[in-house]
């Protein structure tokens, strides 16, 4: 994304959250008047507006004549009179006797306010836009979920910069270096009392407790993603002054999921479509941890799958032969077969139930869809549970509105970055 349009919406924020004290702050002494009379007038003609069915005949005539006088005063370009004009109605000689408000008025007020918006929210979330996060890094590098990001150093920003690189990046800086020798209580990993949405970890390694960003899922992932199993049973041990994490945890990305597209045409392969897993057959090694999923969707109705050498082949209903999808069917599968970037092409999975190997292909019932992940290698998807059922999608991704990396706009629409990722895994011919 660039920097120029990170600055602009870092001043939008910035202008929502203080632009009108700012802008008060730097009125000259007559704009600052003028400011105070608006206000004014503001206030009592909303007291009119909303009470005028039940303000005697005398309060309704008073603020009538307060209005009409604070108009004219706006009007003219008399400073004295309109610093005597401003002067009665903050000292309160202006003497219009008005009944107080109804108790808990501004209670009212808001709540009103409040459930108007929150049924606009809900409607438009249910019927048009739903706001989604990426949970976990099964679609990367298409989209990410929550991760860490290993620095050499140590980040030397201030409070400040620490603000704003949350603010455009999702990333919450920690260095957690071993002051004593000790085991990690990786099982012993506790939550701490935090914020809403900023959530904090305690981490005990030897008899030091150390304080991290993050909940306790998101430090035990991070750690199991670069230690493995050696933390289970809390056998890893640390020497003193040993690095343990260095780096900034980012927050997965937050997108809008179009919940029309489906209303007005068919799935098509290659969709990134987020879909619910109610009544899917869970995985051989547990449940699926959420109810909502996002993956690409690779069969339709009637399509054979195969995997072979890290790439997938269908077969069409009527077709003799498999063919290998690619741009033609959408451009996400040739980044996908491209092997740069962080896209290592489909993987065999040996604890998975389908497309285990290069002769395990697999034919979509009537009425259901196939989904894949990205990130082939790390991704439970219709390899270990089956296929999704028509009623199950909830519709495409489609914007991210944060964070803002190069990501951040229409989904899957970014090019992959010109390094070479192998796979990681062997394709297997049987």
């Amino acid at each position: 994304m660039p920097i120029w349009l990170i600055i602009i919406l870092d001043l939008a924020v910035f202008y929502f959250f203080f632009g009108n004290t700012v802008l008060r702050l730097l009125q000259s002494k007559p704009m600052r008047r003028r400011s105070n009379l608006k206000d004014i007038l503001k206030r009592l003609r909303q007291r009119l507006l909303r009470d005028e069915d039940i303000l005697e005949a005398e309060h309704r005539g008073a603020l009538q004549t307060a209005i009409a006088e604070l108009e004219e005063q706006l009007a003219s370009k008399d400073a004295a009179e309109q610093e005597k004009c401003l002067r009665r109605y903050e000292s309160g000689t202006h003497k219009l006797n008005l009944p107080p408000p109804p108790t808990f008025r501004w209670l009212r007020d808001n709540l009103e306010v409040l459930v108007v918006a929150l049924g606009l929210a809900f409607g438009i979330r249910a019927l048009f836009v739903q706001p989604f996060k990426i949970p976990t890094g099964s679609m990367q590098p298409t989209l990410y979920g929550i991760h860490f990001s290993a620095t050499e150093k140590t980040y030397a920003g201030n409070a400040l910069q620490k603000f704003f690189s949350f603010l455009n990046y999702s990333e919450r800086h920690l260095d957690l270096t071993v002051k004593e020798a000790g085991r990690l209580n990786f099982s012993g990993i506790k939550a701490l009392p935090a914020m809403p949405f900023f959530p904090k970890s305690l981490v005990q390694i030897g008899s030091h407790g150390y304080e991290l960003p993050g909940s306790v899922n998101d430090i035990q992932r991070m750690l199991y993603e670069k230690y493995g199993k050696s933390l289970f049973g809390d056998q890893r041990y640390f020497r003193a002054n040993e690095i343990v994490l260095r780096g900034a945890i980012k927050s997965g990305d937050h997108l809008f999921v179009n919940r029309l597209t489906y209303c007005f045409r068919e799935p098509k392969r290659g969709d990134v479509i987020v879909f619910v897993t109610d009544g899917l057959d869970k995985p051989p090694e547990g449940d699926f941890g959420g109810r909502y999923y996002i993956k690409r969707l690779v069969g339709l109705p009637g399509d054979e799958l195969l995997i072979k050498e890290h790439q997938l082949y269908i077969k069409t209903p009527g077709a003799k032969e498999f063919r290998l999808l690619d741009a033609n069917d959408s451009p996400g599968f040739a980044r996908m077969h491209s092997h740069t970037g962080g896209f290592r092409g489909y993987a065999h999975m040996p604890g998975a139930r389908y497309l285990r190997h290069s002769f395990d292909s697999f034919k979509v019932p009537k009425g259901h869809y196939f989904m894949l992940g990205d990130n082939s290698e790390n991704s439970l998807d219709s390899r270990y549970w089956g296929t999704v059922p028509r009623d199950n999608l909830v519709g495409t991704a489609l914007w991210v509105w944060w964070p803002f990396s190069r990501r951040w706009g229409l989904v899957d629409r970014v090019a992959p970055l010109p390094h070479e990722t192998l796979p990681n895994l062997p394709s297997l011919p049987r």
